[in-house]
């Protein structure tokens, strides 16, 4: 079977580069209902979702403005600021660390012989490529932790 794009999606995606034209990494905030207003669909239709990512997408790429969702605390996308970028890139690349880790954790745990033979072959390559990766950037990604984290308070001289 073959999946078609739907072609409404990217007239909707023009829709919005459209409406918001002037779009720049300032911290603005765009609501939920202003985009289902301008789709004339709410926001837990699948098809709202596909064209919002997809415009996301393209306001990115073209104009290197990031929507974020987790800033608007459920209410809608922000245009993360530079520095709100910065921070988005920290913690993106600090979640990977430890979704890297807990995937070795959990390849590591079936028994061999609960694996069926290809299983068991395939979870051996990506375990040494998991490995691998990890250790390729363990020491940079700790480095990056340390740079990153906040600085230690320094102990008060004595007063006499």
């Amino acid at each position: 079977m073959r999946i078609t794009r739907n072609p409404r999606n990217d007239v909707d995606v023009k829709r919005l580069l459209e409406i918001f034209p002037d779009l720049m990494a300032d911290g603005r905030r765009i609501l939920h209902t202003q985009l289902e207003e301008a789709l004339t669909m709410s926001r837990v239709a699948s098809r709202y979702k596909t064209v919002v990512r997809r415009w996301r997408n393209v306001v990115l790429a073209e104009r290197g403005v990031y929507l974020d969702g987790m800033l608007a605390e459920g209410q809608g996308l922000v245009a993360l600021t530079p520095d709100e970028m910065v921070r988005f890139g920290n913690r993106q690349v600090r979640t990977a660390g430890r979704r890297l880790k807990k995937a070795l954790i959990v390849l590591a745990l079936p028994d061999d012989s609960a694996l069926s033979e290809d299983s068991r072959r395939y979870r051996q390559r990506l375990l040494l490529a998991t490995e691998q990766i990890a250790a390729t950037h363990r020491a940079a990604l700790r480095d990056l932790g340390k740079t990153l984290a906040p600085m230690k308070q320094l102990p008060r001289a004595a007063e006499g």
